[in-house]
């Protein structure tokens, strides 16, 4: 067990997983929260995440933070790739328009030598 800044104390993934061992073997979960000296409530929370997700979910001191590192680096992946995608989106559409362009530029008529607009063909 460690000590946060604020005083808070803060449980390694061996002790939790042992705790609630305890209650799941069979013992009360009040009477086990009591000798181990940490609130009900914890030990519930802890109780239920290992039902719901696996005694592996129970984070040891600062893995949680590590989990959430890696989760927004993957959220910026994600990111990066669809930014890449759209940029490539937007090179076919400027290719697309370049062309358009010159072909439209190739059509048009040139103009009188006078300075006169250029005549449209009939």
């Amino acid at each position: 067990m460690k000590k946060t800044r604020d005083g808070r104390r803060r449980f390694s993934q061996d002790f939790k997983v042992a705790a609630v061992r305890r209650v799941l073997e069979g013992e009360a979960l009040a009477a086990v929260a009591r000798d181990l000296d940490i609130g009900y409530e914890l030990l519930l929370r802890w109780k239920k995440r290992v039902t719901e997700k696996g005694e592996e979910h129970l984070y040891d001191i600062g893995e949680r933070s590590k989990t959430r590192v890696r989760s927004q680096e993957a959220s910026q992946q994600r990111r990066i790739a669809e930014l890449e995608r759209l940029v490539g989106q937007k090179e076919l559409e400027i290719r697309f328009l370049d062309k358009a362009l010159r072909r439209v530029e190739e059509l048009r008529q040139p103009k009188n030598g006078d300075g006169g607009a250029a005549s449209s063909k009939r």
